[in-house]
């Protein structure tokens, strides 16, 4: 063997050694590359950690320090050399990105919540024609929807969201370890369908205030153009009801911080639950 790679390998034991990992430099970059391929989905799509609207070395960043973090427990699991072949690895990292994009995924979910609920103002109030583009998913949205979505981001990390969901995601990679192949996705389906139905409850309870005020308005302007049909009620709809709407939600957002934990709670029990559905239908729930 030559001085260089005597040296390498020297530099290498000892930085494995010192992170508390047990393999060589090649077994090392796949365990990390198996890390990686759960963790950068996760640091792409979820919102509180930025999503698009962070560069793309950030997010890579992300997901080189949760896999860089998860790398001697995944060392420790594995066999000593690793026994995969290598269709075998490409599926586990297959299976990893799979995991990856459902978390992320799961994720989301309290934002796209929010942001369905100022949609659903604006379209009650006529203001669905100013669109904007949220920064975290690039996608055009009402003015409200990305209100309601940059509100809920900040209430998230408020409530300390940030840290039950990396509670969870660890869970999610004690309950469904990289290193066992296959993965079973049929009950996580009806999981998320159920989940659709908590989030138009939230919808609804986020514009409760203003889609009362809008709808009785609308009710004392019909009445009021059928007392004077010469009144023009659909133009004097249009500022009041942008007027009304938008003092009602001012005067809302402090009650949205209770209903924001509440649901916050909620979805991370439902997050821990699907988690362990999963793993249970995949088989890996008890090892």
């Amino acid at each position: 063997m030559s001085a260089p790679a005597t040296l390498y390998d020297a530099f290498f034991s000892t930085l494995t050694a010192e992170l508390g990992v047990r393999h060589n430099a090649f077994d090392t970059v796949s365990l990390f590359t198996l890390g990686l391929a759960r963790w950068l989905p996760v640091a792409a799509l979820a919102p509180f950690l930025g999503g698009r609207l962070v560069p793309a070395v950030v997010r890579i960043g992300f997901g080189f320090l949760f896999a860089l973090v998860l790398l001697p427990s995944l060392s420790a699991a594995a066999p000593v050399p690793l026994a995969f072949s290598t269709p075998v690895w490409w599926a586990l990292v297959l299976k990893e990105l799979a995991i990856g994009v459902t978390l992320g995924f799961a994720a989301s979910l309290p934002f796209f919540a929010a942001e369905m609920a100022g949609q659903a103002i604006d379209a009650a109030r006529g203001t669905t024609v100013a669109n904007l583009i949220v920064p975290q998913t690039r996608l055009q949205s009402s003015i409200l929807g990305d209100f309601y979505h940059q509100l809920f981001i900040v209430l998230y990390f408020l409530g300390g969201g940030h840290r039950f969901f990396l509670e969870a995601a660890l869970d999610a990679n004690r309950l469904l370890p990289p290193l066992v192949p296959g993965l079973e996705l049929g009950l996580a389906a009806y999981s998320f369908i159920d989940q659709t139905a908590m989030m138009l409850s939230i919808a609804l309870r986020i514009i409760a205030p203003a889609l009362v005020v809008v709808i009785l308005l609308d009710v004392v302007l019909g009445v009021a153009n059928r007392m004077a049909p010469q009144l023009d009620v659909f133009f004097m709809s249009l500022p009041l009801k942008s007027a009304l709407s938008a003092l009602v939600i001012g005067l809302s957002v402090y009650g949205l911080i209770d209903v924001a934990n509440e649901y916050f709670e909620g979805h991370h029990r439902w997050f821990l639950a699907t988690t362990e559905r999963i793993a249970i239908e995949t088989g890996t729930a008890a090892k």
